[in-house]
């Protein structure tokens, strides 16, 4: 996973755009799939860079996850300059010779949880939409085909008291939790 852009974690800041953050880097030079933070802050421009690589994978071990124990703090984005979330196949389809997420079909009903909070903070009547934008121009299912951000849904998850996650959903399977279970899923 890769930062950028202005983000507050615990009481460092930090800024980069091609390597870890110190708060999230590992003793080894092996990238990992879970970062775990005491407190984030996001700002306008910020961007947030997951590498998915299996559709059935769980969160930290097929694709990436940032879990914040505390706050997950949002209240800073405002406008056209939302936090971008970037989404990129980390799987190399040997026989096409291309990157693609592993088991990741059209059609198919596929859920990654990206972030994991303690409490959420964010503007009055704010969507996930009006805070987040994806960027899956470095996405492809298992055939190699680009996935289109049409066809996702960012869905926050309500957990227990103020905790909860939000949750990349292909698009079939977000408009039927959304309407069975409005108390849970919101946009």
């Amino acid at each position: 996973m890769i930062i950028t852009g202005d983000i507050y974690v615990g009481r460092a800041a930090a800024r980069s755009s091609s390597e870890w953050h110190a708060p999230f880097m590992s003793v080894s030079l092996e990238r990992r799939r879970y970062q775990s933070c005491l407190a984030c802050v996001l700002g306008n421009d910020s961007a947030l860079n997951f590498e998915l690589v299996e559709a059935e994978g769980q969160a930290g071990v097929g694709y990436d996850v940032v879990e914040v124990r505390q706050c997950l703090d949002l209240s800073a984005v405002s406008g056209a300059a939302r936090v971008r979330l970037c989404l990129r196949s980390g799987h190399v389809t040997e026989a096409l010779g291309v990157m693609g997420v592993a088991g990741y079909y059209p059609f198919g009903e596929y859920r990654f949880t990206l972030i994991r909070y303690g409490t959420l903070r964010h503007r009055e009547q704010a969507s996930l939409a009006s805070l987040f934008a994806l960027d899956c121009s470095q996405l492809f299912d298992a055939r190699g085909v680009v996935i289109a951000p049409e066809s996702l849904l960012l869905l926050n998850v309500r957990g227990h008291g103020t905790s909860g996650s939000i949750q990349l959903i292909s698009r079939s399977l977000g408009l039927r939790l959304l309407k069975s279970y409005p108390s849970i899923y919101a946009t």
